[in-house]
């Protein structure tokens, strides 16, 4: 429990304080996320492969459905997690979705901008590796990755995802099914719903439900590890301080 022995109480006339408080705690919850989603074929092992990777598989595109819609980002109107609308600069499309009500959308390796003259292809970088949650897309049977390959103080979570092979390729009814495992930086402790055992889980509605709750949950939880909680009691201080400013003008 929290020492309050040392605090000076005020009592407030303030009809609205309750309200301005409620104010405050949503402000501190957020609505709207963006998280990466990087694309690697069999065999690459550095992000410069991983990076320029172009004309993912009819499997990539598949798992793209099941996360979202595909949508002209010029003339968007929704949240566009930091996209431009209105110039084609960072691409024509990306996947987006609404979860509960929650905005989501996807910064898609291979629906970024490639330049044939950048080998490090940083428009592409400067998005994924500004998002906290990255998603990687394993398309292979034996492709491997390592979550030190990627350059980015800012990534503090990797979801990885790798498409399991059906037990029977000409049954079109087969559900496609996912096996899933996460890496993390310290600091980052992990949050419910947890991975299931074996961490496979299967291309269904109720499975999408408990992958974006996932995600979501990581987030607010990376939000506290060492390299963002400074920002965030810094911005709650703010705040605060800004509700008692006024309610002691009174």
């Amino acid at each position: 429990k929290p020492d309050l022995n040392h605090l000076k109480f005020q009592y407030s006339a303030d009809e609205q304080l309750i309200e301005k408080l409620k104010t405050f705690e949503k402000q501190m919850i957020d609505r709207s996320y963006k998280f990466g989603l990087l694309y690697v074929r069999e065999g690459q092992t550095d992000e410069i492969e991983m990076f320029g990777n172009c004309n993912p598989s009819n499997d990539f595109e598949e798992f793209l459905e099941w996360l979202g819609e595909k949508i002209t980002l010029k003339g968007w109107t929704d949240f566009r997690g930091g996209l431009d609308v209105k110039n084609d600069t960072t691409g024509q499309h990306s996947i987006f979705t609404k979860f509960a009500d929650f905005n989501v959308m996807f910064h898609v390796s291979t629906l970024l901008p490639f330049n044939e003259q950048d080998k490090q292809q940083l428009e592409r970088k400067r998005h994924i590796g500004n998002d906290i949650i990255v998603l990687i897309y394993l398309d292979g049977p034996t492709v491997v990755f390592d979550p030190t390959v990627v350059c980015s103080h800012y990534n503090h979570v990797f979801v990885v995802i790798r498409k399991q092979p059906k037990i029977n390729e000409a049954n079109l009814n087969e559900i496609t099914k996912y096996s899933i495992s996460i890496a993390s930086k310290h600091g980052v402790r992990p949050f419910a719903p947890f991975l299931p055992y074996p961490a496979i889980i299967s291309k269904t509605l109720q499975s999408r439900d408990w992958f974006f709750v996932k995600l979501i949950n990581y987030e607010r939880g990376a939000v506290y590890a060492k390299d963002f909680v400074t920002k965030v009691s810094r911005t709650r201080s703010t705040l605060m301080r800004d509700i008692i400013s006024k309610i002691n003008k009174k």
